[in-house]
């Protein structure tokens, strides 16, 4: 188990100090406000009810207030109590710096505007829902006119119209211009239609809410990790968008008057334990509740004396008017003795990562995970319980995707010390990825056969990947599929691929097509996406099935219906060619497209490939070409497989020829085309995620 000191002990002598000089120069000015809205029940019997916007609602509206902002909440607000926030708005924050408007809830477009349904609303007709609901237009003016400086406006509320007949039209929300020196941002593309989530959150709510922690940044550079992380978590399936209207940086930052630098420094000094982990947690709090909190769980900790005075310093002023999420588990009465649900916690619902062998919730995306709270609830879980190794990993896992990697090791460490085999795995993943460590592909196989020996299929699978690369072990193959067999066993469907791969091949056994095509059927009854691909391509080329394109295209379609990459890619492919289909460009180009929105950043070759040859009746897009080219290049650099090798060289020789073709002018076009893409979507290949 690992411990850190992090700053000289003479600095605990001086927190006396340090704590008059930061209580005197407290209480700046708040020059933000929020209005956060979110609406769950309707009194209309016609409109559905939402299951997780008034979490949402509670998450936003409780970021928002530790980044400063005077946050004004309503919930399943009528109309007229959303016009009269709007008037306490105007009458308070004229002048404001920054304001923004939030909603959750049913939104729907009429005549290209955007409506936001109040909960009174009474959806009869076009002209009573234009009478009865909020217009997103009418707000902005109003919040414009008040000279507030810079506006946004988020609407996670992107659902398929809840209301009857011509009511509304369209799906989704409409796309409008943002007024100067605004911001617009939907929760997926207009038009779309976004999730409610099956979680406690929304997944743009849930991405958003972790987006806002920590230090000073331009809004405008949240909302782009926003949309990176909801489309890498959804395969592609939920694309956030926003419009610009903004001249300058719109800047956010925690609240100042708490000084949450001084409170950090006072446990600088002190090795990493809970308390200290609840402390770094919710220096930049503005909320008492948050400090409320530490003083019950660490009532004898030295700090508990200063948390009892941020309480007083901040209740000084306005306490938060938002409640705190809701965490319900679904499913038998939790007081039956011995009963599942019994150990289930708000920690379990709100951490529980993909390939968790303890896992009692369904798990949460690593991009989904909304940091903020689940930080909070898994304190609290792993106080109650100090030594359950599965809410102890849970909390290391959210340590991780914070950016915390010392505590979180930390935490892994003490979680794999409790039996924890998920534990191990990230054990490795910090070490096989140089996660806030030196790459040290030794120390990532071992925990991985520690978590192998411990019967975790995953890990199983993942011991036989190290033997069959070569990474920090000798490279076997017959180990490799020793160690694979045992996930086989466990009906791990990755593993039944991977198994299968060894015959495909040749990988130290002789080719047999026939017996790797037999494992990807297996893998494909698990429900494996891949294995279904790997089935399509060998009708397709004939090995291991008969040749036969109409039943591979089949499997092809099977495969990326089910949200698959590569099948989307093979599909491009066999557009292109005419390949069992008939060629069709402008169809390959939008398979190449779905494969690389799906996050296979090898599509973008291919899509270069067609714009640098220009489509049926339309000029060359060189700048986009090159754009793609350099895409696909920096996406292979990040990742250092056998496949990755190929498709970067086969980039590269693609930009040297683009290089030769090409105007500076085009270059230069096609370098901002695609560091404009990277800064929006970001290049971590979803195959690389490893939790």
């Amino acid at each position: 188990m690992r411990c850190a000191s992090l700053v000289p002990s003479a600095l605990r002598a001086a927190l006396p100090l340090i704590l008059l000089l930061w209580l005197a120069g407290a209480a700046a000015a708040q020059d933000r406000w929020a209005l956060v809205l979110g609406v769950s029940r309707y009194d209309s019997p016609q409109i559905a009810p939402l299951q997780n916007t008034l979490n949402d609602a509670r998450t936003i509206a409780a970021a928002l207030n530790d980044m400063g902002f005077k946050v004004y909440y309503l919930e399943n607000a009528a109309r007229a109590e959303v016009e009269g926030a709007m008037d306490r708005i105007a009458r308070e924050q004229a002048g404001a710096e920054v304001g923004v408007f939030y909603f959750a809830g049913h939104a729907v477009q009429l005549e290209g505007q955007n409506l936001v349904l109040p909960s009174d609303i009474r959806p009869v007709s076009g002209e009573a829902l234009r009478g009865s609901a909020v217009s997103v237009n009418d707000l902005v003016a109003r919040m414009s006119a008040i000279g507030t400086q810079s506006l946004v406006v988020i609407l996670d509320a992107c659902r398929n119209s809840p209301l009857p007949g011509e009511s509304a039209s369209g799906t989704g929300l409409a796309l409008v211009d943002a007024p100067a020196n605004t911001i617009i941002a939907y929760a997926t593309a207009p038009g779309a239609v976004a999730f409610d989530g099956a979680g406690a959150n929304s997944p743009y709510t849930a991405a958003l809410a972790s987006a806002l922690q920590g230090a000073e940044q331009d809004f405008r550079d949240v909302l782009r990790l926003v949309r990176a992380r909801v489309r890498l978590a959804t395969g592609g399936a939920q694309t956030p968008w926003y419009i610009d209207n903004t001249r300058a940086p719109v800047m956010i930052r925690p609240k100042r008057d708490i000084a949450p630098e001084v409170l950090v420094e006072m446990v600088s000094g002190r090795e990493i334990s809970l308390s200290t982990t609840a402390w770094l947690t919710i220096a930049e709090s503005a909320d008492p509740r948050d400090f409320e909190q530490y003083v019950e769980l660490f009532p004898e900790d030295q700090l508990a004396d200063i948390a009892k005075r941020q309480i007083s310093e901040i209740e000084e002023g306005e306490a938060p008017a938002f409640p705190l999420m809701e965490i319900e588990v679904e499913g038998p009465v939790r007081e039956i003795s011995g009963g599942l649900m019994a150990q289930v916690t708000a920690c379990d619902i709100l951490a529980t990562g993909t390939g968790d062998s303890w896992a009692l919730v369904e798990p949460v995306p690593h991009d989904l995970v909304n940091t903020r709270a689940a930080l909070r609830a898994c304190i609290e879980a792993v106080k109650a319980e100090p030594g359950n190794g599965r809410l102890t990993n849970h909390l290391a896992r959210v340590l991780r995707l914070a950016g915390r990697y010392e505590e979180a090791l930390h935490y892994y460490e003490m979680a794999a010390g409790q039996g924890n085999p998920t534990a191990y795995m990230g054990i490795s993943a910090f070490y096989r990825q140089g996660i806030g460590v030196a790459v040290d592909h030794a120390r990532a196989f071992e925990a991985a056969r520690k978590a192998a020996l411990l019967g975790s299929p995953d890990a199983q699978l993942t011991t036989g990947i190290f033997f069959r690369e070569g990474w920090g072990v000798q490279q076997s193959y017959p180990e490799a599929m020793r160690w694979i067999a045992l996930a086989v066993q466990n009906a791990d469907r990755n593993a039944f691929v991977a198994y299968g791969d060894f015959y495909r091949k040749g990988l130290g056994v002789e080719v047999d097509d026939a017996l790797a095509v037999d494992y990807y059927h297996k893998a494909a009854v698990l429900g494996s996406s891949d294995a279904e691909n790997l089935i399509g391509m060998a009708y397709m080329r004939g090995k291991g099935a008969p040749r036969d394109t109409d039943t591979g295209i089949a499997w092809l379609v099977r495969s990326s219906d089910a949200g698959n990459p590569y099948a989307a890619f093979q599909l491009g492919r066999a557009f292109q060619d005419g390949w069992g289909v008939e060629k069709n460009l402008r169809t390959a180009l939008a398979y190449f497209r779905l494969s690389a929105q799906r996050n296979y950043l090898g599509a973008h070759v291919l899509i270069g490939d067609i714009l640098r040859d220009g489509l049926p009746g339309a000029a060359p897009d060189l700048p986009e070409a090159y754009a793609n080219y350099i895409i696909a290049r920096e996406a292979a650099l990040l990742r250092d497989t056998r496949d990755a090798k190929d498709e970067l060289a086969d980039a590269q020789e693609r930009i040297a020829g683009m290089l030769l073709a090409m105007t500076p002018e085009q270059k230069a076009a096609g370098e901002r085309i695609a560091a404009d893409w990277i800064g929006q979507y970001g290049l971590l290949d979803f195959n690389l995620v490893n939790e």
